[in-house]
């Protein structure tokens, strides 16, 4: 991170919050570059803007199948060399019944790890998501209101 002087991510959603839903592992990255405060911004496109707020990342997410989890038989002993074996604890995960795999494929980013959304129309700071949808919206409704 001492290298790093800006953190450019994509996002699949912007929230009115001013949260970004993105890949799984967004909100981690985010989190290391602000600790570290080197600014974080997030491209996305204003149709992308969401009118809903999404307070975590398990409602509404996307799961990916369950196996994409479990080890390539390729395991680091504790001297740091790779070695392939057969024996990965998450083999058999299917058989324990008590054992379920999560493989989420989003994760929300809360608006205080973003420095600023880079859209279409410019660069702006997470809290004014909400303005730029109402404005959108303003102009979506004076365009329809006008075709009458």
């Amino acid at each position: 991170m001492k290298e790093v002087t800006k953190v450019f991510m994509g996002a699949a959603a912007l929230m009115t919050d001013g949260s970004i839903l993105s890949r799984v592992g967004t909100a981690n990255v985010a989190l290391m570059a602000q600790s570290n405060n080197v600014p974080v911004l997030f491209c996305c496109e204003t149709y992308k803007i969401s009118s809903r707020v999404q307070l975590e990342s398990i409602t509404s997410n996307e799961l990916g199948n369950p196996d994409a989890l479990i080890s390539t038989n390729c395991a680091i002993d504790r001297s740091g060399s790779k070695e392939t074996n057969g024996n990965d604890v998450l083999n058999e995960w299917r058989s324990v019944e008590s054992l379920r795999l999560l493989n989420l494929l989003y994760d929300l980013t809360p608006s205080e790890f973003a420095s600023g959304i880079i859209t279409e129309l410019g660069i702006l700071p997470p809290t004014s998501v909400a303005v730029l949808l109402r404005e959108l919206n303003q102009k979506e409704n004076d365009l329809g209101s006008s075709n009458i």
